[in-house]
């Protein structure tokens, strides 16, 4: 007597009906998934992955869901709760300019690696910078998971696939000399302590704009960091968290500094709400904060910098004045040590031949 086929081992036969190849296998609920292609190959190969899949204890329920309609269930279901707006944002942006019109009408469980790798190669062509393409590949990979996790797929394609590599660069800033032509010129602006919190602090633009009076403790010479202005479209600027648990700290000020900030709040005649505000009360745009910037950087004759250039000349100052790198990870908010390690390893050639200095000094006996 023949020995009896387990359900979770399938079938294979040709369909005389149908002049189709066809593959059959019994799912754990009791459902019958079938199917059908001009060639045994694929059935077979469709076959062994639904096997694979059981055997894991991971088993694909729909294979007629397409990338598109994936996407917009994973971004409903789990991105909107467990990001940031402008996070949101940004991955929706991707998605519906860069993903969806290319591999889009794709099943999901269709998906090869190849699909992407010609993905981010059209990007390429098409202009998109390596940290665009890289970006979009993060997106893809963490919604792969989440599709593994759901059971639409039994693999991440996206494991086996190779982004683009970025070039690191080393982060552009103003100089010392530029630095004190720039504060002497905005010295007497409304946004001067805005400025000022930037380099000394090295806070993030989102995060200037979201301090409260009451994060300033004038007394301890300190500001709190636990909120961020944000602008979403179809939605103005909102106030949301900081970028990262990390990013919420505490920046020790120097008194200089904290002056400046005491005699800046005593004009303002009220002791809470928003730090910085337009004329009549709102929350500063980051658009014309970015404007005047641009502005006075012109008519100083220095070329255009980001924003966040000034994040960066507020570790690079630290670090090349000693100030132990994991003090400054902590200034900034960073994830980790290596992060700030990283960003800012072209500072650390000074600091290494100052190493070498001070320990030739200390063994010749000039120390």
């Amino acid at each position: 007597m023949a020995k009896r086929r387990a359900k979770n081992e399938g079938s294979i036969y040709f369909s005389n009906t149908s002049n189709l190849w066809v593959a059959q296998i019994t799912l754990p609920d009791g459902k019958r998934k079938t199917k059908y292609s001009k060639t045994q190959k694929v059935v077979k190969e469709w076959l062994l992955t639904q096997r694979n899949a059981l055997r894991t204890g991971v088993w694909v329920d729909n294979d007629k869901v397409t990338i598109s309609e994936f996407l917009d269930r994973w971004l409903g279901d789990t991105v909107a709760h467990t990001v940031r707006p402008k996070t949101l944002t940004s991955y929706k942006y991707l998605i519906d300019m860069h993903i969806k019109p290319t591999i889009g009408y794709l099943k999901l469980t269709q998906l090869r690696p190849e699909n992407l790798q010609s993905l981010y190669a059209q990007k390429l062509d098409a202009g998109l910078s390596s940290r665009t393409v890289q970006y979009i590949h993060a997106v893809i990979h963490r919604a792969l998971e989440q599709a593994m996790k759901w059971g639409l797929v039994v693999r991440n394609v996206a494991d086996l696939v190779d982004p683009p590599r970025v070039t690191k660069k080393a982060p552009l800033t103003l100089t010392e000399t530029q630095t004190k032509l720039f504060l002497e010129e905005v010295k007497g602006h409304r946004w001067f302590p805005i400025y000022l919190l930037a380099i000394v602090g090295g806070l993030r633009e989102g995060e200037l704009l979201g301090l409260h009076i009451e994060d300033i403790s004038l007394e301890r010479g300190t500001v709190y960091v636990h909120r961020a202005i944000q602008y979403l479209p179809g939605k103005g600027l909102i106030e949301t968290e900081p970028k990262t648990e990390t990013a919420k700290r505490v920046v020790t000020l120097p008194a200089f500094a904290v002056e400046i900030l005491r005699d800046y709040i005593d004009s303002l005649k009220r002791n809470q709400g928003l730090l910085f505000t337009t004329s009549t009360g709102n929350a500063v745009s980051y658009r014309n904060l970015i404007r005047h910037f641009h502005q006075t950087l012109d008519k100083l004759g220095i070329e255009r910098l980001p924003f966040h250039s000034l994040r960066h000349l507020s570790a690079s100052l630290l670090l090349k004045a000693g100030v132990n790198p994991k003090v400054v990870q902590e200034r900034l908010g960073h994830s980790t040590i290596t992060l700030t390690l990283d960003t800012y390893s072209h500072v650390l050639p000074g600091l290494q031949e100052d190493a070498a200095n001070k320990m030739e000094g200390y063994f010749n006996g000039k120390h």
